[in-house]
């Protein structure tokens, strides 16, 4: 008897096994078919459109070094070009894909001043590349990057956040950190609706009250599309047949077309205005202008990732000097607009070379300007030179 249980167990897990990697095997068939895996939630095109957005407006936004309130005289090579190895976009566009995706970066400075406190240069080195040593209190005491040990007591090393949910390590702080599950539902939309298409359903299908041979289910199906390809004809079928169209169940459908309302959740977890990123939305969310837009976004959504990123490079500067973003740019004004402005502001806050300097304009002017007073300068009443003939040769002789 106990031999017989023991045989009967090992045939039972030499049957399970079996049904698993039978299991196994016809997945793996499927994938390769289809082309079909998990779906990770960062190759989501709302995702991708999200961060491309906010690393790409970031990236083209200068940094600027101030003192009082004031830009300096001159910018030092931290907001320049902060990585020699790089160009500045590039730097800031590697960072902030760091924050929008594990959530963290770690800036290494490379080069100091003659004082050796004030960094001149920096690394940015993305989350995995760099190890960090907590403490029991959740502090940072330790860091390891490619086998060196960096102290941040003594600012060898800083760390940048977008969310900052508790004290201690790092674990999963970016925009969808908190919401994984919930945009993992997205991604299952998703490979649900490519799972379906990739398939080959039909969306037509002959019905036909009677067995068929194969050659005559092919000489069926290669009639019908004789009549469609590229043409405009009936298609005729006989043997008792009919069409009938064959598609998503409501059900299926209705999901596929709650992919629109998931994406405006992803962009609100960014930040980002469904608009931005041609997402439709609500009719009270839209704006009249552009700019108006462009300001909400900076306030509510785009400014949560440039104020750790400022807060980073102003501690990497000296006492009573400030680093922020300038932004002029992203909210510019019409010509119209600015010029009335300019009307207002005109010798009483402004100076014709500041507003010169605002519209990127030399001064002095390099031709004088126009007096419309009562006096007229030189310029208007200086006589205009004879037209020349091209019939009359430099000796002032005509031909």
């Amino acid at each position: 008897m106990p031999g017989r249980r023991r045989a009967a167990r090992a045939a039972e897990r030499e049957r399970v096994d079996g049904n698993v990697r039978l299991g196994r095997l016809i997945q793996d068939a499927i994938d390769q078919r289809t082309g079909l895996g998990d779906l990770d939630i960062f190759e989501l095109p709302i995702v991708v459109a999200c961060r491309d957005l906010i690393a790409n407006t970031i990236g083209q936004l200068p940094l600027v070094n101030y003192r009082a309130n004031l830009p300096t005289d001159t910018q030092p090579p931290i907001v320049m070009r902060p990585d020699p190895c790089e160009t500045r976009r590039d730097t800031m566009v590697r960072l902030v894909n760091q924050l929008t995706g594990p959530g963290y970066v770690w800036v290494f400075p490379t080069t100091w001043y003659a004082d050796s406190v004030t960094p001149a240069t920096v690394r940015v080195v993305d989350a995995g590349e760099a190890h960090g040593i907590w403490s029991a209190r959740g502090e940072l005491t330790d860091v390891i990057w490619e086998g060196v040990h960096y102290d941040p007591a003594m600012g060898e090393v800083h760390l940048i956040r977008w969310r900052i949910p508790n004290s201690g390590a790092p674990a999963d702080c970016g925009p969808i950190g908190g919401c994984r599950r919930a945009v993992e539902y997205l991604a299952a939309l998703w490979q649900m609706a490519g799972s379906f298409w990739e398939a080959g359903f039909p969306s037509v299908a002959v019905m036909i009250e009677q067995a068929l041979t194969s050659t005559q289910r092919q000489e069926v199906k290669e009639a019908v599309m004789a009549s469609w390809t590229r043409r405009h004809e009936p298609a005729v079928v006989d043997r008792n047949g009919r069409l009938e169209a064959i598609g998503a169940s409501p059900l299926e459908a209705q999901l596929v077309e709650s992919i629109a309302s998931a994406n405006a959740e992803v962009a609100r977890v960014f930040g980002v205005m469904p608009s931005l990123v041609n997402v439709a939305s609500a009719g009270s969310l839209t704006y009249s202008t552009t700019e108006a837009e462009l300001r909400k976004w900076l306030a509510l959504g785009l400014g949560a990732f440039m104020t750790p990123i400022e807060s980073c490079w102003t501690d990497l500067r000296p006492f009573g000097q400030t680093v922020q973003f300038d932004t002029s740019r992203l909210l510019r004004t019409d010509l119209m607009q600015r010029y009335s402005a300019y009307s207002i502001g005109i010798d009483r806050w402004l100076t014709a070379p500041e507003i010169r300097a605002a519209e990127g304009l030399a001064w002095p002017p390099p031709v004088p300007l126009a007096n419309t007073g009562p006096e007229m300068s030189t310029l208007d009443t200086a006589p205009a030179a004879p037209p020349v003939s091209p019939f009359t040769d430099p000796t002032g002789v005509s031909a």
